[in-house]
């Protein structure tokens, strides 16, 4: 399978909730057919957008800093800022 924000979106939406486009779309504020452009990839959603979907779907999203070798989630980079 390729990785890629689609996939990951799609995925991240069928795993733990089990949402359909649409209801992710009405947690979002968004349509249902933007749901599905973001899944196959003819959009791409803003990083906000991102962050919203995943704490909809119950992940956290975390960032690798290769230098320090340190794991952030977003809320503990927002703090370091």
């Amino acid at each position: 399978m390729k990785v890629s924000l689609g996939n990951i979106l799609k995925n991240m939406r069928t795993t733990n909730t089990n949402l359909t486009q649409k209801e992710i779309g009405n947690k979002l504020s968004i349509a249902d057919n933007t749901i599905s452009s973001y899944e196959r990839e003819n959009s791409q959603p803003d990083f906000e957008t991102i962050v919203k979907f995943a704490e909809i779907c119950d992940f956290e999203i975390k960032i690798y800093n290769k230098r320090t070798k340190k794991t952030l989630t977003i809320e503990e980079l927002s703090k370091e800022l």
